[in-house]
């Protein structure tokens, strides 16, 4: 390993906020028993009842992918009657507003008033780190579904969990797996510039390099770049691969502007950048970019199966990663409240969470002692099948946690992404 880099609705809609989905920078709802931002009367299971909190976007820039995944957990819900191991579910949902402050006052709102005993979602990050310490000292647990800043989990033993990506988790195998198994020994990066463009970039250069290759530009554009011609034109055409972290709106353009050009270098993406509801959009301009990711509505397990089949027959509309977060969630907490005896405490949740282990759409799934999940990442390639644009799986790297191969201790004394943007070029 080196040792040098010692010193994260309407398709339209959705393109604009893919983006800054999971960032450090600033629907269909059904099931169980659900308010909008309010109150609702349990129902009783055999175990008791359990009032559970979604903190996800209703409104603005967000609330694509908040309803997406309040949607998803509240379908699992749905195909339980209710029930979570014999506890009555009660959903309260309320909208965070995209507003640090706002969210603490809804998160407090959720824990005081409504009697939440979990608290459910988050997109934004800068969100995440201000909700996350009152959960901590008022002993309710906080499940994040989307908010995929690297720093979110660092503490052992906690009360928070993630079971979606880190800003860098998805892309280590993806350095590995492009140097070492495509063979493709020359990178340039092509990336946003902000925290989860640094972090997913970063990732990827981290292990390329390390696995023995060589990383020869970075491009960062500003989010919402309308004319992509200037970076486009600027990539190096003698580069064997372009490494693209242009998630939402972005993606549509830059990709559009790639093929303009005429540039022909094969394309390996962090996944979001060819996330299913961009790929309508997209059309022949994603054809045969690959990417990584931990799901995929094409991934053949009985699991996913049966959440596509839900989601699609209710939805008529792809599932996407976002959906299986709330779904996954549904079906973590399930798995929690079977080790909760008697009534479902805080600390009883916490714990029972550190041990959870479920077979998700996406497959198998459980949390490191820091309460990050570990999961499958796929390597992906955009095809066409029954004549619609999929993420197919070529490749699957199991178990991938968030410090990917490295020593936990010496990972950690990494510097941030954000200092290492515009040192990996050589």
């Amino acid at each position: 390993m080196s040792k040098r880099r010692a010193t994260r609705p309407l398709v339209a809609l959705t393109a604009a906020t893919l983006a800054l989905a999971g960032c450090g920078s600033q629907a269909p709802s059904s099931g169980g028993v659900s308010a909008d931002s309010g109150s609702g009367s349990a129902q009783e299971g055999a175990n008791g009842s359990l009032t559970v909190g979604l903190l996800n976007p209703l409104t603005g820039p967000f609330a694509a992918l908040g309803e997406d995944v309040n949607a998803g957990f509240e379908l699992y819900l749905d195909s339980k009657g209710g029930q979570l191991s014999d506890y009555g579910i009660n959903v309260v949902k309320e909208d965070p507003a995209n507003d640090p402050g706002v969210a603490t006052t809804k998160a407090r709102q959720l824990v005081q008033q409504e009697g939440a005993g979990i608290v459910i979602g988050l997109v934004n990050s800068g969100v995440a780190y201000a909700v996350a310490p009152y959960l901590e000292s008022a002993g309710v647990p906080l499940m994040i579904t989307v908010a995929g800043a690297d720093g979110l989990t660092r503490t052992k033993g906690g009360n928070l969990f993630r079971v979606s990506y880190t800003g860098s988790q998805d892309t280590m195998p993806a350095g590995d797996y492009v140097c070492k198994e495509l063979g493709l020994k020359t990178a340039a990066i092509v990336g946003l510039d902000y925290s989860f463009g640094w972090e997913a970039s970063g990732g990827f250069a981290r292990t390329y390099e390390d696995a023995g290759c060589k990383v020869v530009q970075e491009l960062y554009a500003p989010l919402a770049t309308q004319d992509w011609a200037p970076y486009v034109t600027q990539i190096n055409r003698d580069a064997d691969v372009v490494f693209a972290v242009t998630p939402g709106s972005d993606a549509v353009r830059f990709l559009k502007a790639y093929r303009g050009f005429g540039l022909d270098t094969p394309i390996f993406a962090q996944g979001s950048t060819t996330d299913e509801q961009l790929l309508p959009t997209m059309g022949e301009t994603a054809d045969g970019v690959m990417s990584s990711l931990h799901y995929s509505p094409v991934i053949d397990n009985p699991a996913n199966k049966t959440f596509v089949d839900a989601w699609t027959e209710k939805y008529d509309r792809s599932t996407n990663q976002y959906a299986e977060d709330g779904w996954a969630a549904a079906q973590a907490l399930e798995a929690a409240l079977s080790d909760v005896k008697g009534e479902p405490t805080g600390d009883g949740i916490t714990n029972a969470m550190r041990n959870v282990s479920i077979d998700a759409p996406r497959g198998a799934l459980r949390f490191d002692e820091y309460g990050q999940a570990i999961y499958d990442v796929y390597m992906r390639k955009v095809t066409k099948q029954d004549g619609k644009w999929v993420n197919k799986v070529v490749d699957t790297v199991p178990a991938v946690n968030q410090f990917y191969t490295y020593d936990v201790d010496e990972y950690l004394q990494f510097p941030p992404y954000d200092k290492l943007k515009g040192t990996w070029a050589k």
